[in-house]
């Protein structure tokens, strides 16, 4: 209820108090505040123009957006309280201030994104107040407007931190990468009690008439063999290339792997591979170190992450029966050169950044038939170092949704590790 209208109901009270009670004094007084409103109300003119102008219709999340409200009273001296009708935003600033007759007055506010989307602005309520308080009018200014709130480099950086968390949690949970069980069939034997039943070959029990056991190779029989991407995105960087990051991770797993495994690598690139043959000892590692003086180039990431695979698994199982991939085979990439290089089962490592996808995910496709393979990628957003203004983080953003996309399709392939610039052997080491 207006404040008038509570003034003007207590006057009829006092009115028909004084005729009822047959006494003057209530009467005159409700009579009289009858008379000072009708007066005051004369005095009372409400004419509110103006319009909201909003600077940038692109936010970032947590950060504030600055309006420019600009008024102009045409009527009385007034108090003017703005109303910003807007409830996934917070408003900051001096949204109560008196504005005189003929006034112009320009007014700056904030929106204060609560969280990230779409959203529509609706036009701002002013409410005009007469300075005594008891008349008031709305006046409603602008137009809808459409507003854009994009994630923050931070909260994009958490998001993929907290992506590789659970990701490493659930492979450490499933098991180690290079253990618990052989590649390869090395020997069958008898079955003997407390065999696993699952290493019973039917075939070799029906034909020699008693149960036959497979004998895998053991793990210090398979070789490891870590992949380095040293393509040209990998290869970019503003302060700190992904290349320098991959070299310094490789180095540390083959420090760590060498103890107990034969480790070769595979230095890959869109033309060739450089292959380093698996051996265990030592002088193993200032080969591997030689051959990981990687430069890198100047340059921004482009930060674009498509997949494209239109070939079935029968298919390439039968193009990989036809077509063996040999090494100088016109048309072939560095990493199935690679490949083709490995000849007997292992344990694989890539690490890359997924800039090429459709080609690694042909690669690992065709490697997983006789290999078991983990791969360790980079985050290149995690990596920008460049300028973080309004379209770069529109460009980060939309690259965060597509590798997000991109490593669910690899993660269903094989394990995949997304990694960040302080990723290095101590959390890798636990997996591998």
């Amino acid at each position: 209820m207006k404040r008038e209208d509570v003034l003007l109901t207590l006057s009829l009270l006092l009115v028909l108090e004084g005729y009822l009670g047959d006494n003057l004094a209530p009467a005159i007084l409700g009579f009289g505040i009858a008379v000072y409103l009708f007066m005051v109300r004369l005095g009372v003119e409400f004419s509110i123009a103006g319009e909201r102008a909003l600077r940038e219709n692109r936010l970032e999340e947590g950060k504030e957006g600055e309006v420019e409200l600009t008024l102009e009273n045409k009527g009385r001296d007034v108090v003017v309280r703005i109303l910003e009708l807007a409830e996934d935003f917070e408003v900051l600033g001096n949204l109560s201030f008196p504005l005189k007759e003929d006034e112009v007055k320009k007014v700056s506010y904030a929106l204060k994104p609560k969280q990230r989307g779409e959203f529509l602005v609706k036009p701002v309520k002013v409410l005009a107040e007469d300075i005594r308080g008891l008349y008031f009018e709305e006046f409603e200014l602008g137009k809808e407007e459409r507003v854009y709130v994009y994630p923050s480099v931070d909260s994009i950086k958490e998001a993929a931190r907290a992506d590789y968390n659970i990701r490493l949690a659930e492979l450490y949970k499933k098991s180690q990468f290079v253990g618990t069980e052989g590649l390869e069939i090395k020997d069958l034997r008898e079955y003997q009690h407390g065999d696993d039943f699952k290493r019973i070959d039917w075939k070799a029990s029906m034909r020699l008439g008693e149960l036959i056991i497979r004998e895998m190779l053991k793990e210090s029989d398979a070789d490891v063999y870590i992949f380095v991407d040293n393509t040209s995105e990998m290869k970019k960087g503003i302060k700190k290339a992904k290349i320098d990051y991959a070299s310094t991770l490789a180095l540390q797993l083959a420090a760590n792997l060498i103890k107990s495994y034969r480790v070769g690598m595979v230095i890959y690139d869109e033309e060739k591979a450089d292959f380093v043959k698996a051996s265990k000892s030592m002088a193993q590692l200032e080969v591997m170190r030689r051959k990981l003086n990687l430069r890198w180039k100047r340059g921004e990431m482009s930060l674009k992450f498509r997949l494209e695979v239109r070939i079935g698994e029968r298919a390439r199982r039968f193009l990989n029966t036809v077509l063996p991939l040999k090494k100088g085979k016109r048309g072939s990439k560095g990493v199935f050169e690679g490949l083709s290089l490995i000849k007997q089962p292992s344990f694989l490592i890539f690490i890359s950044d997924l800039s090429n996808p459709s080609d690694l995910y042909r690669a690992i496709a065709q490697a997983k038939w006789n290999h078991r393979v983990l791969l360790l990628s980079p985050n290149p957003i995690l990596f920008y170092g460049g300028e973080l203004d309004r379209e770069s983080l529109v460009r980060l953003y939309r690259a965060y949704l597509e590798r997000e996309k991109l490593l669910k399709k690899f993660n269903a392939l094989v394990p995949t590790i997304d990694l960040g610039p302080s990723d290095y052997i101590r959390e890798i080491a636990k997996v591998v």
